[in-house]
């Protein structure tokens, strides 16, 4: 199959998202069952596509999927400077794109990979044009390194999940991490979420928020 019938038998097969909290499905364990980014506590990323569509899947087997998945990985790592496969080794060095999972099953599938670096997950979505996030930029790093960037002249505010303002100066102690996301997405971290910038759309729980257009910064422990 070409790449673009692979990216439209998805998208356009898409009759819904499912629209569940990472808390809701075990704390801070992701459950990876919506479209979503989810940073690790060491900062690592992944991220999920899942899709259901409106009658049992005529298109893939579960092995075509992952096996189509698969090319497309293969291709971006190459052109990346990496070796042209899919998966990650231990003992080497992450790819910039790996596949950790697969699912097909009746009308739902989900796709999860494994990033490299925060910028191939923008990367790699840009290339097979998916469009169930508009993240533009995606950076992590400790909340100090991260809050640098808007310490000068900036009007940030942010608020606790419990809905109290928070003050910006207070988010760069040590064992804060932060997560800076330009676009609309569903972040889940592994930590326990401390605050959010005012441009985030919506807290869902104490792991998992939906960021707005615009640039948000998220922070947990």
């Amino acid at each position: 199959m070409a790449k673009r019938q692979f990216t439209r038998s998805l998208f356009l097969g898409m009759a819904g998202f499912l629209m569940v909290s990472c808390g809701r499905l075990g704390g801070t364990k992701w459950a990876a069952d919506q479209n979503s980014i989810y940073v690790t506590k060491d900062l690592q990323i992944q991220s999920a596509m899942v899709f259901t569509a409106p009658m049992a899947n005529e298109l893939y087997s579960q092995e075509e999927l992952a096996t189509e998945a698969g090319e497309w990985i293969r291709d971006y790592n190459a052109a990346n400077g990496a070796e042209a496969v899919s998966e990650n080794t231990n003992g080497k060095a992450k790819l910039p794109v790996a596949l950790k999972s697969c699912s097909l099953e009746g009308q739902s599938g989900r796709l999860v990979f494994d990033y490299g670096k925060p910028s191939d997950f923008v990367g790699f979505a840009k290339e097979t044009g998916d469009t169930t996030h508009t993240v533009t930029s995606l950076q992590t790093g400790t909340a100090a390194s991260v809050l640098i960037s808007i310490a000068d002249g900036s009007e940030e505010s942010f608020t606790a999940p419990d809905g109290s303002t928070v003050e910006a100066g207070s988010l760069t102690k040590d064992g804060y991490r932060a997560v800076a996301v330009e676009g609309s997405a569903v972040v889940c971290v592994e930590g326990k979420l401390v605050a959010a910038s005012t441009g985030v759309k919506a807290v869902l729980d104490d792991h998992t928020v939906m960021t707005g257009e615009g640039m948000n910064y998220i922070i947990f422990q």
